[in-house]
This record gives structure tokens, C-alpha cells and sequence, in this order.
């Protein structure tokens, strides 16, 4: 299905020259492989794959078994532009020619980007390094503690590590205590293990060499933040319970507040609408992956069990400080997944604001942070995080838990 370039020989007249250079190149469909340059010396690669119908290309991004489609776009002047169907970003590609494209990648504002080539092929997510120490693969299938920043006491957090290997074929994630890294996929080579994730918000890369016992490596979070981190094999290690992290201060036993939705109409937890109902409250972000995760689950959750008494609201903590924006942002990601509940406008995107906003907590340690209500109106349950389906059967315990504890608190 490729159509090559029109070419440009000897062409002197400049009205002619212009027309030909107008002329578009159309794309070759299939698989491509995307290299962000996060640094001078770290790149990120992510494979899509591009079809065409008609004149207009879907692009569908594939981390391991997450698939992000974007569709419906068109190529204006040899370059394509389009936002990501979820979060306030976009992309703004270059075509060189029918096989490779370059561009950057614009998050929130046009001062955060991050540049790209993608080229057609079928090919390793990851490069195998020229300099290979040892030519025998190691095998990193299993589940692994991981210390984050571990000589760094202000950044450092524990977590999970769980990969699963075939060949040199790698996918897994890291769990922590405010949530889960996703969707992660890439490739083992000799004793070195490269992976990574890119969603539309976040671009992770982690890389690590085993020696002796122990994986150690760095973490790439786009082009602002880098950090190294250590892990061994643990079958048995676990984080503190998320249900523990976050809890009512001494003198309140309920939750309050008032903010406005998309339509300007205040809504509290006083309305009638919510009166002897079970209330899950979700402390969320229209910037974040793990938000993403749990908006999927609980539309899917209220879809289910609206009818027999549960509400859902989310409070949105944005990372902009233009309402319009903000509320563009709720719209887009209510659009996205369908989702019916109730999306109010509770502030900035700063743990300190939203401990501001809901006072009656110890803390806000991560977006997203979901309360449960019973039908009295009292607090039932404070989880912090939320375990994604890229955790695989953290993902499922836990949302299982929580549609039986949601069937417990309806028949009380």
C-alpha cells in the first residue's frame, strides 16, 4: 500500500516548483516505530501502527496489550496535527518522506514538548546495544522489590516490580503506593533490560543491568526528570495498604464541599440527588493515566449499579488555571469513556490545594485518592492510588474488592 513521493528534478521554474512541492505525500501504511529524544544521550521509542481509509489515517499506539487509537486524521501541507483523545495534549508531525516522519509532542502548553522521528518497519521496540558485555539473556520473569532514589531521602519510595519475559521480549510495570507505571514493554539483552511506556501524558523509559543478584538502573519521566533505582527478587514483598495512607482528621467524621460542574451548577453532597445513596468520591485529574484507568472502571462500575442506589463524583484537580480549559478537559475525558456521573471543578492540581480543599483529610499523597461513602453519609473507606489494568491481578483483586464492598454497603 505505499505510494511513493512525487519527486522533484530539474525544476527551475519557482511557480512550478511550488505547486509540485504542494503535492502530498501519502504515508506507508503498517507499523512504525516513534523515538522521542529525552536527552542528548536517551531516547524513547513507541510503536504504532498507521492505516489509511479514504484520505484519512488512524495512528494506534501499543503499549504491550494497551492499544490508543487516534483517528480520523488528516494530512494538511505534508503535516499532520492532532490532540490525544484523552488528555490536553497533542502532536505535530512533519512528513520527510512516504516511510519517516519528525515533529515534537506538546503537553498542556507549547513550552513542554519533546521531539520525535518515527520511521516505518516492523522492528524491536528497542535497538540491541552494539557494546553487549554478555550474549546470554537473562531471564527477569517474576516479581521484584524496588527501591526508587534509594540514597535520596526526600525523593525515595519503594515499589513492585513485575515483568514477564519471552525470549527477549519483556512487559510488566512497578507498583507504588500512589499507583502503577502502566503499561511498560521492551526488550532483554544479554543482562541489560530496556523498557517503556507512552500514553499521551506520560513518557517513561527505564533501563537496568543485572549484577550479581540485583537489577540497577535509571527512570526516565520525559525530558524533566530522571532518578536511579535498585531491585531484587522478592516474591513475597508488598506495599503498605493503600486503604491506610489516607484518613478523617480527629474531629471530622464526614465529607464536605461544594464546587461547580461543567455547567456552573454547585453540587454538594448534601443535594438531594445524593441522600441515602452510596457515594464514591474521586479525588482525580484530567491529566493522569492512573485517573484514566479508574474513570474506565468506575463508568464502567456505575453503568452497573446506578440503579440500585450508587453515585459517583469526581473531583477534578486541573493542572491549568483557565476554567474554560479545565472544564474542555472534563468534557473531553467524560466524551471518552461516557461517562454519566457528576465531574465538578475542585481546584489546581497541587496536593496542597486539594488538602486545602478538602480539609477534613490528613493529606492528598495521590491523584487518584477514592472515597466511599455508606447511605448515613459516613466515610467507609479512603484508598489512595489506584492499581491499573497493566498490574494484572492487582488490577482484578482489587476491582473485584471493591464492586463486592460497593454490593455490601447497598443492601445495608
Amino acid at each position: 500500500m505505499t505510494i511513493i513521493l512525487v519527486g522533484i528534478f530539474g525544476c527551475t521554474d519557482h511557480e512550478k516548483t511550488s505547486e509540485i512541492n504542494q503535492k502530498t505525500i501519502n504515508l506507508v501504511d503498517g507499523d512504525w516505530l516513534m523515538t522521542f529524544q529525552l536527552t542528548a544521550e536517551e531516547t524513547l521509542p513507541v510503536r504504532f501502527l498507521l492505516t489509511k481509509k479514504d484520505s484519512l489515517y488512524t495512528i494506534e499506539f501499543a503499549n504491550a496489550s494497551e492499544k490508543i487509537k487516534i483517528e480520523n486524521v488528516a494530512i494538511e501541507n505534508n503535516r499532520l496535527k492532532f490532540d490525544d483523545p484523552v488528555f490536553n495534549s497533542w502532536y505535530e508531525f512533519e512528513i520527510i518522506s512516504s516511510s519517516k516522519m519528525k515533529g515534537f509532542w506538546f503537553k498542556d502548553n507549547q513550552e513542554y514538548k519533546i521531539s520525535f522521528e518515527a520511521e516505518h518497519g516492523d522492528q524491536n521496540r528497542f535497538k540491541k546495544p552494539e557494546n553487549l558485555l554478555s550474549k546470554e539473556i537473562i531471564d527477569v520473569t517474576g516479581k521484584w522489590k524496588v527501591d526508587f532514589s534509594p540514597q535520596n531521602k526526600e525523593n525515595y519510595y519503594p515499589a513492585i516490580g513485575l515483568f514477564e519475559q519471552q525470549g527477549e521480549y519483556i512487559s510488566g510495570t512497578f507498583i507504588t503506593e500512589t499507583g502503577d507505571y502502566r503499561f511498560l514493554e521492551g526488550n532483554v539483552y544479554g543482562n541489560q533490560v530496556f523498557l517503556s511506556c507512552f500514553d499521551g501524558s506520560h513518557a517513561f523509559l527505564f533501563k537496568a543491568i543485572l549484577k550479581n543478584d540485583s537489577l540497577i538502573g535509571s527512570f526516565w519521566s520525559g525530558s524533566h526528570w530522571e532518578e536511579p533505582w535498585v531491585a531484587i527478587r522478592d516474591d513475597k514483598f508488598e506495599l503498605t495498604n493503600p486503604d491506610s495512607l489516607t484518613f478523617l482528621n480527629d474531629g471530622y467524621d464526614k465529607i464536605e464541599f461544594a464546587f461547580k460542574n461543567t455547567d456552573d451548577e454547585l453540587v454538594s453532597l448534601s443535594d438531594e440527588k445524593f441522600k441515602g445513596k452510596v457515594v464514591i468520591v474521586n479525588v482525580m485529574g484530567p491529566w493522569c493515566p492512573n485517573c484514566k484507568d479508574e474513570t474506565a472502571f468506575l463508568t464502567d462500575l456505575y453503568s452497573k449499579k446506578k440503579k440500585d442506589g450508587l453515585e459517583i463524583i469526581a473531583l477534578s484537580f486541573d493542572r491549568t488555571d483557565d476554567i474554560d480549559v479545565a472544564k474542555k478537559n472534563i468534557k473531553k475525558l467524560k466524551k471518552h469513556f461516557h461517562s454519566e456521573y457528576e465531574f465538578l471543578l475542585a481546584g489546581k492540581a497541587s496536593k496542597i490545594e486539594a488538602g486545602k480543599a478538602l480539609p477534613m483529610l490528613n493529606h492528598i499523597m495521590s491523584y487518584p485518592t477514592t472515597i466511599f461513602i455508606d447511605k448515613k453519609g459516613n466515610v467507609r473507606k479512603i484508598r489512595t492510588g489506584f492499581y491499573g489494568p497493566g498490574t494484572g491481578s492487582y488490577y482484578k483483586r482489587y476491582t473485584e474488592s471493591v464492586a463486592d464492598f460497593i454490593d455490601k454497603l447497598l443492601v445495608e
